[in-house]
């Protein structure tokens, strides 16, 4: 989790960007179930009315009303309300404008229109029989009855008081010929009105919301994606063995989307969700505090329920991941061998192979997915189930004049949206463990150690010769038991050739890595021009060499391209040059395009011979000063190899040449033949010394050529000495 909140820390302006709109969205969107609320209580009940003050009365109705009100209510009547000519009662615009005194009103003549409402109902014998369990003399004198209807209308609730009022504001204003219906219209478009602009304003900062989201986790994947890739590209060889190369394939796509998936999910739901939550059950506690405890019961429910699948559905996510590795590992394996499976008509034990693992995989999404796939209705369930016990429990309140019916309606969206809002972040909890999973799998990518690196205070080669020197040179792969190679010392000078030849195993191309500096050497020192390897840059250790490897390598593009790999700004004299060093040139010249020919991935539409020929292209025109030929002169004919090799030293004759060969033929002209044999050299010298001292190279060069070519090149080599 440290590490997911690292990749947001560059983003922190976004974070806060997001945080103002979720709050916004959060605010608005808390607004609206009180809106919905009042429409019903009030848009609908009562007519479009909010305060029990009537605006209108008859004359004959305000007496009435008079004689239920206290001696200082009385004189509100005669300071707020002024008497036509019909002698009906209408209050002041001034005090009508005045929110504050039509909320004072409201409150004092609450319970006197909630009595007036009751008593106008009763017929003249309830009246009398009121009158006279009050102790009053006349019937129509019900003042006293006040304190006792008090006492009666507090058992009913505040609702009911208020309801009660209301009705009687209604009857009132119609008695006075007051428009309702034109209030109730106004009302409901006003609060309509202010509702939408309210849902408007909440969608902008959802959609800004969801926009930074995406942003952001666009700009996550991306990051992780690119450090990832440039750490993979400083690997040595050592790094490289630690990781399979499906697996790396497997964290640099999969991993990183699930990473980006859950900071997207993050910033729409993380962020979100507490405030929502935190805001509708400020509402159930402050307005509904009775009723509390079915959003306590809710929350539980959807706590346990979220528990039991959190402990099914997380320890699987490790495992998917491993498996995710595992056919991607197969699948590489089959794409890059499919010709080889075939001539050996395996494809079904392949494919066998593959089915395994895939059928892993897909049962675990499957054992996920079904897992997940119970969240829905369980949880559809259990909301449903707390809607009908809200209903059951307000219906009883409002009944007791406790609660109101829009009020109930609000209670239930308001708990609603705490049920999902923990729902949510429960999903994102279930989310978060394979992301965090993932996270770790790319971070261990990014946290391991490079056994290469650069000194701080790095040597510079000005103008180098290439002159190759290995000191003493052993070198034992980590967790080994012993040296791959051992006392390795030779010296390859510009100009000259260089060849490297043994068995299978006998340390070739390890030598080749050390030069590279792909591994670090255990013991003794390898150095350019004088200066240890280790002293200099890699970037310029490597400009020095031009590398051909065993296994030709193109990249997708062009021919142009690949030939100008190495290089900044290739030249087109240059690039031509090289691939007539490289003996391209005639190939190239057959293609439709030329230069421009489209290069397929790996190379795929060009021949073996043709991909290695455009390797020592690509070599030849970085114009190094070290040339390293590691076997790549085995795709060519023999006739190609003698050609390519005698330009190459009359071309390049100022650059040192050092050449892994199999192929016997190839390094018969080296003035230096390194022989190895279990990591040790057996002999050195060039060709006929070597015949005479070393046993090894001897039945090396019996094997490959006849008593008679042996002959026929020790005298042309003997003629070639006496000329010079």
């Amino acid at each position: 989790m440290k590490n997911l909140i690292n990749h947001l820390k560059p983003h922190w302006k976004w974070v806060i960007i997001a945080l103002v709109a979720h709050f916004i969205q959060a605010f608005t969107t808390l607004l609206l179930p009180t809106y919905t609320s009042n429409l019903v209580d009030v848009g609908i009940q009562n007519s479009g009315v909010e305060l029990a003050v009537p605006l209108k009365m008859t004359a004959d109705s305000m007496a009435e009303f008079e004689m239920l009100l206290l001696p200082e209510e009385q004189e509100l009547i005669e300071e707020h309300y002024t008497q036509d000519g019909n002698g009906n009662y209408t209050i002041k615009s001034s005090v009508e404008e005045n929110e504050e005194m039509m909320t004072a009103l409201s409150e004092s003549f609450e319970v006197p229109l909630a009595m007036y409402q009751t008593i106008s109902g009763m017929s003249e014998e309830e009246l009398a029989a009121t009158a006279q369990e009050s102790d009053s003399s006349e019937v129509m004198d019900l003042s006293g009855m006040r304190d006792e209807y008090v006492e009666q209308m507090n058992t009913l609730g505040p609702a009911m008081v208020h309801s009660t009022a209301i009705q009687s504001v209604l009857e009132a204003t119609e008695e006075a010929g007051g428009d309702l219906s034109s209030t109730q219209i106004n009302y409901v478009l006003t609060q309509g009105g202010q509702m939408l602009l309210i849902a408007l304003v909440a969608f902008g900062g959802g959609a800004l919301a969801a926009y930074v989201a995406a942003v952001v986790g666009a700009k996550v994947g991306s990051t992780l994606r690119t450090k990832s890739y440039e750490k993979v590209l400083q690997f040595s060889n050592e790094e490289m063995e630690k990781f399979s190369t499906a697996s790396l394939i497997t964290r640099g796509t999969n991993d990183v989307q699930q990473v980006q998936m859950v900071v997207t999910v993050f910033f729409r739901i993380v962020l979100f969700s507490p405030m929502l939550a935190i805001g509708a059950l400020i509402y159930v506690f402050q307005s509904q505090i009775s009723m509390s405890w079915i959003t306590i019961l809710a929350l539980s429910l959807v706590g346990v329920l979220m528990g039991i699948l959190m402990s099914v559905v997380i320890p699987r996510f490790k495992v998917l991941q491993k498996q995710i590795d595992k056919v991607n590992l197969f699948a590489r394996e089959i794409l890059t061998g499919l010709q080889v499976i075939r001539a050996f008509g395996r494809q079904d034990l392949e494919s066998e192979r593959f089915d395994g693992a895939n059928q892993d995989l897909r049962n675990s999404y499957i054992f996920v997915g079904r897992t997940m796939a119970l969240m829905n209705p369980i949880l559809l369930l259990i909301a449903n189930g707390i809607s009908v016990l809200i209903i059951w429990v307000g219906s009883h309140r409002i009944g007791d004049g406790l609660m109101q019916v829009g009020e109930m309606m609000a209670f239930i969206t308001y708990t609603m949206q705490v049920i999902f809002s923990f729902f949510m972040l429960t999903m994102m909890s279930i989310m978060i463990p394979r992301a965090i999973v993932s996270g770790e799998r790319i971070q261990e990518i990014l946290d391991t150690p490079l056994s290469i690196n650069d000194k701080e205070d790095v040597k510079v080669i000005e103008s180098p010769k290439g002159v190759v020197e290995f000191d003493n040179v052993s070198y034992k792969f980590t967790g080994a038991d012993n040296n791959v190679i051992n006392n390795i010392s030779f010296t390859a000078e510009p100009g000259k050739t260089t060849a490297i030849i043994g068995g299978t195993g006998s340390g070739k191309s390890t030598i080749l890595n050390l030069l590279m500096r792909f591994y670090d050497v255990s013991e003794g020192s390898i150095k350019i021009d004088g200066v240890d390897i280790r002293d200099i840059s890699q970037k310029q250790l490597r400009d020095i060499i031009g590398y051909v490897p065993q296994k030709a390598v193109l990249f997708s593009g062009t021919i142009e391209s690949n030939i100008g790999y190495g290089v900044d700004s290739l030249s087109d004299e240059v690039m031509h040059e090289s691939a007539d060093i490289a003996h391209a040139t005639e190939f190239i010249e057959d293609k439709e395009r030329g230069f421009k020919e489209r290069i397929s991935q790996g190379g795929g539409n060009v021949s073996g011979g043709q991909k290695q020929r455009l390797s020592i292209a690509r070599a030849i025109a970085k114009q190094p000063k070290v040339f390293i030929f590691d076997d790549s002169f085995s795709a060519l004919d023999y006739k190609t190899d003698a050609s390519l090799r005698q330009a190459l030293s009359e071309k390049v004759s100022d650059a040192t040449m050092i050449i892994v060969a199999q192929r016997i033929s190839t390094i018969l002209d080296a003035e230096q033949i390194l022989v190895l044999d279990e990591g040790k050299v057996v002999g050195l010298g060039n060709h006929l010394e070597l015949m005479e001292t070393s046993e090894v190279y001897r039945e090396i060069a019996t094997s490959q050529l006849s008593q008679a070519e042996l002959d026929n090149y020790e005298e042309q080599f003997k003629q070639e000495r006496e000329g010079e």
